[in-house]
C-alpha cells in the first residue's frame, strides 16, 4: 500500500576522512544515572505518578509489570489504564484476548489489525466498548462484522479502513443498523454494494447518526442517504456509478448536512453547484481530484458563498478554511494550527474543522499511494503544507495518515532507492523534520512507526539527511530500533540504514549506540523477520566501509551475526546485505583483525 524506500549502497569509502558528529540533542541528557534508578524504590511513588508511567507502556509491558508485585498489580488493574487499547501491533488472537478479559471490563476505545484480530474481538468481553478502529481488513467477513456488533449495542464509533473491506456486505452493515442504536459515527472503505435497504436501517435505527462515510465503493444508493436526516458529515469519496443530477437534489434537502466530501468522484459541475448553493445548512463541500468537475471549471475561480466554502485541489485550501472562522485576524497562511490553539466557541465549528482534518488526512494519503502526475503541482504549492499542519492535529489517526503519506509521496521509485527532491526538501524546509522527530519520540507505537518510516524516506535525500543529524535524529532512531515492536524496530534500522551512506554519519551512528542495537536486531529478530534483518543487514554494510565502525561491528559480534544471516536466511535481500557487509569487513587491512575474523567464522559456521 505504501511506499518505503531504503538506501542499498554507501559511497565509495574515503579513509582517514573527518567523521562528524550529529548534534548534541542526547535523549540521555538529564537522566537519571544508573546507581540512581537502582536505589530508587519505584513502589514508593505516589499512586497517580506510577499510574501515569503505567500509561506509556504498552498493554502487554503494562501487564508484565503488573505482575511483578502486589502493589504494581493494584495500580496496574486501574480501570483508566484500560479505558483504551491500540492492538494493531502486537499479536492479538483469542487466547491473548481471553487473558486480556478480566481487565478489558470497562474497556471504551480499541483499535485492531487484520482478521485473525476481529475474531478476537468478541472474546475480550469488553461489552461498553464505545468506538472500534479497524485496519487491513480485507479478511473481515459479514460474519465477524455482525458478531462484533451484537456483542456490543453500546457502540458509538465504528471505523474500518483505509483499505478496502471487500468481504464485507450491506448485510452486515444492516445488522450494525439493528445491534448499536446508539451509533453516532460509521466509516467504512470499499464496500462493493451499499444498498437502500442498508441506509434506510441505518436511518430507522440509529437515530444519532452524525457521521458517515461510505469510501471507494462502486455503488451506493444515493436515494437512499436522502433519508439519514439526523446526519451532519457524509463522504462519499472514491464511490463510484453515483447519479449525481438526483444525488445533488436528494442530499441538498439534509436537513442537517453541514460538510460533504465528494473526493476523487465523477461529480460534474453543475451537481457541485447545485450542492453548494441549494444545501440549506452545508458550510463545507469538499471536491478534491475530480476530472470532470476540474475539467468544466475556471480554475483560478475562488468559492465562498455566503458562509459557505468549497474546498478544491486548485483555490487556497488554507484561505478557505480560515474564512470559516470569521473572529480570526491572524495569518491565513496556517488556520488549521491557528484553530487548534485557539480553539472557537462554537462546539459546531470545532467539529467542522475536526472532520476536515479527518477528509484532508484520507486524500492526501489516497493520492500519496496513486501519485497522480496531474496533482505534482498541488504537491508543491499546498500539499506539502496541509501535511505538515496534519502532523501537528490532536487526532492520533490523522497524525499516522499524514506521517505515512510524507513517506509515500517522496518516493519516485522504491526499487531503485530515489526521492523527489523537491518534495523531500519542502517537508524540510518548513520544519517537517523536527515535527516526525517529535512524534517519534512518542509513546505510542503507531506514531513511532509512521514517523520513523517518513524519516527513513525522507533520509535517502543527503541534505535532508544532514537536516535529521543536526536535529539529533540519528539518537532517536538508535533508541526506537531498540524497541520491542518489530515494526517500529524495522522502520528505525530503515532510518538508519539510510543515513549510514553518509560519510560523515558513521561516526554519529556508532557514537549513538547504533552498531550495537543493528547487530542485537539480527540475534533478536532472526526467525521470520526479513525487513529487520535486510535492513539492519544493510545499515552494517554501509557503516562497515569505515574502518573504525568495521572494528566495532567486529567488537559487537556482528561478524557471527552476518555469516549466520548469509548461511540460513532464504531472503534474497538479507542474504545479499549481509553478504555485502562481510566483504566491506574483509576489505580492510589485518592491522583490525577483520580478515581474520570473517575467514574464521566462514570455517567455523
Amino acid at each position: 500500500m505504501t511506499r518505503t524506500v531504503r538506501r542499498k549502497l554507501a559511497h565509495s569509502k574515503e579513509k582517514n576522512k573527518e567523521i562528524v558528529g550529529s548534534d548534541s540533542d542526547n535523549p540521555d541528557d538529564g537522566c537519571l544515572c544508573s546507581s540512581t534508578i537502582c536505589d530508587l524504590d519505584w513502589t514508593a511513588l505516589p499512586d497517580d505518578t506510577a499510574i501515569q508511567l503505567f500509561s506509556y507502556l504498552n498493554y502487554r509491558d503494562r501487564a508484565s509489570l503488573s505482575a511483578t508485585c502486589q502493589t504494581f498489580r493494584l495500580l496496574g488493574s486501574s480501570p483508566c489504564l484500560w479505558d483504551s487499547l491500540d492492538l494493531r501491533y502486537h499479536k492479538f488472537d483469542i487466547t491473548t484476548a481471553q487473558l486480556l478479559s478480566s481487565r478489558s471490563k470497562n474497556l471504551q476505545k480499541l483499535r485492531f489489525l487484520g482478521g485473525e484480530s476481529a475474531d478476537a474481538i468478541i472474546s475480550l468481553e469488553a461489552r461498553d466498548l464505545c468506538e472500534i478502529s479497524g485496519y487491513f481488513c480485507r479478511d473481515i467477513t459479514d460474519a465477524t462484522l455482525s458478531m462484533i456488533a451484537a456483542r456490543h449495542v453500546m457502540l458509538e464509533c465504528l471505523q474500518l479502513g483505509p483499505d478496502v473491506c471487500e468481504r464485507i456486505t450491506s448485510f452486515a452493515i444492516r445488522v450494525i443498523a439493528i445491534c448499536c442504536p446508539k451509533l453516532k459515527r460509521l466509516q467504512i472503505s470499499g464496500v462493493k454494494v451499499v444498498t437502500g435497504e442498508a441506509i434506510n436501517a441505518l436511518a430507522k435505527h440509529c437515530r444519532q447518526l452524525v457521521e458517515v462515510a461510505f469510501m471507494e465503493s462502486d455503488s451506493v444508493d444515493e436515494f437512499a442517504l436522502g433519508n439519514l436526516t439526523s446526519v451532519q458529515f457524509l463522504s462519499l469519496a472514491g464511490t463510484k456509478n453515483l447519479k449525481w443530477n438526483s444525488a445533488s437534489c436528494v442530499w441538498s434537502k439534509l436537513p442537517k448536512l453541514v460538510g460533504l466530501d465528494v473526493s476523487r468522484t465523477d461529480i460534474t459541475f453543475s451537481s457541485v453547484m447545485r450542492l453548494f448553493l441549494s444545501s440549506q445548512y452545508l458550510k463545507v463541500l469538499v471536491a478534491l481530484n475530480c476530472p470532470v468537475f476540474e475539467a468544466e471549471v475556471d480554475n483560478h475561480m475562488t468559492y465562498n458563498h455566503k458562509g459557505k466554502i468549497l474546498l478544491t485541489v486548485f483555490n487556497d485550501i488554507f484561505k478557505a478554511v480560515g474564512s470559516l472562522f470569521v473572529d480570526i485576524t491572524e495569518n491565513e497562511s496556517n488556520m488549521l494550527s491557528y484553530w487548534r490553539k485557539v480553539k472557537s466557541t462554537d462546539r459546531s465549528m470545532d467539529a467542522i474543522a475536526t472532520w476536515i482534518e479527518w477528509i484532508f488526512s484520507h486524500f492526501l494519503l489516497r493520492i500519496a499511494e496513486n501519485n497522480p502526475k496531474e496533482l505534482d503541482a498541488f504537491w508543491i504549492k499546498q500539499g506539502a503544507a496541509l501535511l505538515l499542519d496534519l502532523l501537528q492535529s490532536s487526532q492520533e489517526d490523522v497524525q499516522e495518515r499524514a506521517a505515512n503519506s510524507i513517506a509515500t509521496f517522496v518516493v519516485i521509485d522504491d526499487e531503485n532507492a530515489t526521492v523527489d527532491a523537491q518534495r523531500a526538501e519542502l517537508v524540510m524546509q518548513n520544519g517537517g523534520i523536527r515535527l516526525l522527530l517529535d512524534l517519534a519520540r512518542s509513546y505510542r507505537e503507531g506514531l513511532q512507526s509512521e514517523a520513523a518510516k517518513a524519516i527513513a524516506n525522507l533520509s535517502v535525500d543527503s541534505k535532508v539527511a544532514k537536516a535529521v543529524a543536526d536535529i539529533g535524529g540519528i539518537n532517536i532512531l538508535a533508541g526506537l530500533a531498540r524497541s520491542v515492536n518489530r515494526l517500529v524496530a524495522e522502520e528505525a534500522a530503515g532510518g538508519l540504514w539510510n543515513l549510514s551512506v553518509g560519510e560523515e554519519h558513521k561516526g554519529a551512528i556508532a557514537e549513538a549506540g547504533g552498531i550495537k542495537v543493528l547487530v542485537d536486531l539480527i540475534y533478536k529478530w532472526r526467525a521470520g523477520n526479513d525487513g529487520v534483518l535486510e535492513r539492519a543487514a544493510g545499515a552494517l554494510a554501509n557503516l562497515a566501509a569505515d574502518d573504525s565502525c568495521s572494528m566495532e561491528i567486529a567488537v559487537a559480534g556482528g561478524v557471527h551475526a552476518l555469516v549466520m544471516l548469509a548461511r540460513s536466511c532464504k531472503f534474497v535481500g538479507v542474504q545479499e546485505q549481509a553478504a555485502r557487509a562481510l566483504a566491506n569487513l574483509a576489505a580492510h587491512g589485518d592491522n583490525n583483525n577483520d580478515n581474520a575474523a570473517v575467514r574464521a567464522r566462514g570455517r567455523s559456521t
